[in-house]
């Protein structure tokens, strides 16, 4: 086993004992909860972006939000640069949505290269959740569309980091635009 490979199973052996008792869910059909699995297979396939860095900060990235793991502890098991990352990338759950999304968009500029590449990689599975059959139920025709538009947002926000992640995020959301549309349609008749 390399190194690499050590670190990433290490990384996915440690959140899954975090979230052992209670798995992430949507906060109450709000949100979308992306596969930490999809979002690594997106980094490394579809970006070419294989740092085991990025690759375990991508894994890690709810726990702050969603278990009791401290910043120290990530910091203590995989080292300050994980660590900074996955501070970069939580929410404080405190806030509403609406709070957590302005501030994600007034801070992406000042965020680093791979906790904006962390978020891209969400956005494009968030999009392919809508597009697919995993949205939150509760999420209307016009709540999908208000994402559709923070996304842009967020999106110009953080620059090109990856220009074929960007590539695939362009594709994604008309492809997200055109099934919601199509399922509109289809519901209207």
């Amino acid at each position: 086993m390399s190194k690499t490979t050590g670190l990433i199973d290490k990384a996915i052996g440690y959140r899954a004992g975090k979230f052992e008792s209670s798995p992430p869910a949507g906060e109450a059909g709000l949100r979308c909860v992306p596969d930490r699995a999809e979002l690594v297979r997106i980094l490394q396939e579809e970006g070419s972006e294989p740092d085991p860095y990025l690759t375990m900060a991508a894994i890690l990235g709810d726990l702050l939000e969603y278990t009791p793991t401290s910043e120290d502890e990530i910091l203590k098991v995989f080292g300050v640069e994980v660590a900074l990352i996955v501070a970069e990338l939580t929410e404080n759950s405190k806030f509403t949505i609406a709070t957590r999304r302005t501030l994600r968009l007034t801070r992406m500029s000042g965020l680093s290269r791979k906790a904006r590449l962390i978020l891209l990689v969400e956005l494009i599975e968030t999009l392919r959740q809508i597009a697919g059959k995993t949205a939150p139920g509760s999420w209307s025709v016009q709540h999908k569309q208000e994402f559709f538009g923070w996304a842009e947002k967020i999106v110009a926000a953080m620059g090109n980091v990856n220009t074929t992640l960007l590539a695939v995020y362009l594709a994604e959301l008309e492809a997200a635009k055109l099934s919601v549309a199509a399922k509109s349609q289809a519901a209207k008749r």
